[in-house]
């Protein structure tokens, strides 16, 4: 078995592996399922969306290279996480094989061979896994209709047999399956670094300016400072903490925010715990539509603004009642709010949206987005 060249170990198990095409995958009954999701965070969030309608005589099981997002899934309901044993996020290369051998393009509903490292081989065969589901989660840019306008919505359709989908009712937001909640060790732990940059009279204001899988959706880092300097003097009690998986290289510039790497970058503590800690001490939250926001949305309570640069929010999230989307002109330019996932959806999923004037938002912009959820 070769791999762009490399050679690969031998496969040391054989599954029937499944893709979103055909329909075989919404047939399968009575199987315990490993879904493999080597996507992004905020992947993670939508599909928890999609968990509720899959067919309950299954029992499923989640992973990726990448513990950090799997971890998501700790607190949640009917998808049981899986451990590759790696945190970072990979393909499985480094295992010696990229995504256990498999080709996507090449899946045919049918049995494969797969290189599977230890400890998730152990923790495969363990849980009897009898079948996997491999989807690439197809992204359609706002091009279906309701009711499976959202890329979520979309793929259920495929993962999900059409009868059951009829017992669903698609005008209502989806619910996530997700609690958003540490185990309780962890969130303690993380609760307790956070009251020592946070005193519980102030106001904590994590702000999430970067998309890892699209730079086009980055919020410039000036608008950021401008938005901690402006949140600064209007609040006197406010706080600001950057998302961030990395150490900012700028941490120890005067009035530069702290980031989620300068507060538990020394802690083996994943990611998705820190994450919904943080969202759920929130006073407010502001993001691009990365896995941060996608996650706050799925959460609410809290005023929320997220700042949209390159997409739409109709294709994407299910409706949030404590967030407003920031659109700005580009958007509307190239007629995003005309495809088919904004043309047709009823009231029931509309989204909160306001547009902004310059091309992209300033600090006013987002404080009046703040101020319209607060009042």
């Amino acid at each position: 078995m070769k791999w762009f060249g490399r050679r690969t170990r031998k496969a040391n198990l054989r599954l029937p592996v499944f893709d979103e095409r055909g329909g075989a995958f919404a047939a399968l009954r009575n199987r315990r399922i490993l879904i493999y999701w080597p996507h992004g965070l905020g992947d993670f969030v939508h599909f928890s969306y999609v968990v509720p309608l899959l067919n309950p005589s299954n029992r499923y099981y989640l992973t990726r290279f990448g513990d950090d997002f799997v971890h998501l899934y700790d607190e949640g309901e009917i998808v049981t996480p899986m451990y590759s044993g790696e945190a970072a996020i990979g393909d499985g290369s480094a295992f010696g094989a990229r995504h256990f051998g498999l080709d996507f393009r090449r899946l045919r509903n049918r049995e494969e061979g797969l290189v599977v490292p230890e400890p998730l081989l152990g923790r495969i065969r363990e849980a009897k896994i009898d079948a996997m589901l491999y989807t690439d989660y197809p992204e359609h840019a706002g091009g279906t209709r309701y009711p499976y306008h959202t890329k979520a919505r979309s793929l259920a359709r495929d993962l999900v047999s059409a009868e059951r989908l009829q017992t669903f009712d698609l005008s209502r937001p989806l619910a996530s399956s997700l609690r958003f909640d540490a185990p309780a060790e962890n969130k303690q732990a993380i609760e307790a670094r956070l009251r020592a940059f946070v005193a519980p009279s102030e106001h904590l204001y994590p702000i999430a300016p970067g998309g890892h899988t699209n730079a086009a959706k980055t919020w410039n880092f000036s608008h950021v400072l401008e938005l901690a300097a402006v949140l600064r003097a209007r609040d006197p009690l406010a706080r600001i903490l950057l998302i961030d998986e990395r150490r900012s290289p700028a941490t120890n510039v005067p009035d530069v925010p702290a980031t989620t790497a300068d507060l538990f970058g020394d802690t083996q503590i994943p990611f998705a715990h820190i994450l919904t800690t943080i969202i759920r001490a929130a006073h407010a939250f502001v993001g691009v539509p990365s896995g941060p926001l996608h996650t706050a949305l799925a959460i609410g309570g809290r005023p929320i603004v997220g700042i949209w640069l390159a997409h739409y929010p109709d294709w994407y999230d299910e409706p949030c009642a404590s967030a407003v989307a920031l659109v700005g002109p580009e958007l509307y330019r190239k007629r995003l709010d005309r495809r088919a996932a904004s043309l047709d959806r009823p009231p029931s999923l509309a989204h909160n949206i306001v547009p902004f004037r310059d091309r992209v938002p300033n600090a006013a912009d987002v404080l009046a987005a703040l101020d319209a959820l607060s009042s």
